[in-house]
């Protein structure tokens, strides 16, 4: 109907006007790359032979190039590299605005994916896309969380472990899943998982070296769970720290403002892994693809809130969970009085930061 039409266009404008423009404005001006400049200079290290995971070599690089004094460490799994090799060649700020397109097309992509699966109507999605505030800061920090949402979304709607193991290549957390398949004894996909993480490793190799990628695993990786991210100067204590960790570090604060205690730590793990067990239970009933697509959404929440950092930009993951209550809603599946509950919960998830930092 023409009225239809006429919205999507006006959610269309919407979303350029509004988190599209304010994210491309400080992308163009952000000549420092912000986040992405440790993906950019963790590739050219690796095309060099170098090692991605030296902080000290990322920050001479970008000094040396006149871009900025220092980057963030590089803590993402070896295969990660290729999702950014297109940028061998290119400059940091010339990237950094291709980088910015690219994730418009992966939100489309993701958008598209979650409508087949959920049944979901353009309007609702369009509707998400626009007033879900952190899809924008996610692209204005030029971080990988559309890519990897992509990739986790089109394995969870096909149960396809080569594409699971593609966004666990990318980032850890989306390996959190697979007790989920496992819990349903559905091994196969789980064994074309762990084949797919191998066989990705196995590729990177030209580009990290194996003990380099060792490293990662025996090293960079376990700290994690203290809040230990390869030495990652932004404290587990910023206000716009949303994680389950930092709740119980505010309780029982660490010996450092980047390093849980082991109260913290304990407890985290403790209720990371009753959370995990509770939605492995109600996950073993098999359920149509609205109820996946909600348990898939309660999963996705998971890993967002259990690591030790869980910034405004993280958010951008609840645009699953957050299409999955609308299907359900629109399904009748929610109690009136959920209802209410998942507007109000929706709001405090998808207001800018600056509105948190306001409150």
């Amino acid at each position: 109907m023409w009225w239809r039409r006429l919205i999507a266009i006006g959610l269309i404008v919407a979303y350029i006007a509004g988190q599209g423009q304010w994210a491309w404005r400080a992308v163009s001006r952000g000549a420092h790359g912000r986040d992405y400049a440790t993906y950019h200079y963790a590739l050219k290290a690796a095309v060099d032979g170098q090692d991605p995971y030296n902080t000290r070599d990322l920050s001479r690089r970008a000094k040396d190039e006149g871009e900025r004094r220092a980057v963030h460490p590089y803590f993402y799994p070896p295969p990660f590299l290729w999702g950014v090799l297109w940028a061998a060649p290119m400059g940091l700020h010339d990237a950094y605005k291709v980088w910015f397109f690219i994730n418009q097309a992966l939100l489309v992509g993701t958008l598209w994916v979650l409508r087949r699966w959920t049944g979901v109507g353009w309007l609702s999605l369009g509707a998400i896309a626009v007033t879900l505030s952190p899809i924008g800061d996610s692209v204005k920090m030029g971080q990988a969380n559309q890519l990897v949402l992509l990739l986790m979304c089109v394995g969870l709607w096909r149960t396809s472990g080569l594409w699971l193991s593609a966004a666990a290549m990318a980032k850890m957390s989306p390996a959190l899943l697979l007790a989920w398949w496992g819990t349903r004894h559905q091994w196969r996909p789980v064994l074309f998982a762990v084949l797919g993480a191998v066989g990705l490793s196995v590729l990177t190799l030209p580009l990290v070296g194996f003990d380099q990628q060792i490293n990662f695993y025996q090293n960079i990786l376990p700290g994690f769970s203290d809040g230990d991210y390869h030495g990652l100067k932004i404290p587990v204590t910023l206000p716009g720290n949303h994680s389950i960790p930092d709740v119980y570090n505010q309780i029982w604060p660490g010996p450092t403002k980047h390093r849980l205690s082991g109260t913290g730590q304990r407890l985290s793990a403790l209720t990371s892994l009753a959370l995990l067990v509770g939605l492995c239970v109600v996950g073993r009933t098999r359920r149509d693809a609205i109820g996946d697509a909600c348990l898939a959404g309660a999963f996705t929440v998971l890993l967002v809130i259990t690591p030790a950092y869980t910034y405004e930009h993280h958010f951008a993951f609840l645009l699953l969970p957050a299409v999955a209550v609308v299907a359900a809603v629109q399904g009748q599946r929610l109690p009136r009085w959920g209802v209410p509950l998942a507007v109000a919960s929706y709001f405090f998830v998808a207001w800018p930061l600056n509105s948190l930092r306001w409150a």
